[in-house]
């Protein structure tokens, strides 16, 4: 193999690597913003559940169980 064929090989594979690099990067910026969104769905979901709970909660709660208003 001649020294032109071999820095023609290492400048192609130099420049493979700069492409693998970004992609890498892009990836790795792609996964932080889909965990950062998993993690709000998470907290939203959390709270919803604890809101329906309440919910529940209050509607299996009898009238006659509520206590009478102070001016009776």
């Amino acid at each position: 193999m001649s020294h032109e064929e071999t820095d023609t090989r290492i400048t192609e594979l130099e420049i493979q690597l700069a492409h693998m690099e970004t992609v890498v990067t892009d990836l790795s910026d792609m996964i932080k913003k889909q965990w950062d969104r998993i993690d709000l769905l998470e907290r939203q979901n959390k709270l919803m559940s604890s809101d329906i709970k309440r919910m529940i909660d209050f509607l299996r709660t009898a009238p006659e169980d509520d206590a009478p208003p102070p001016h009776y």
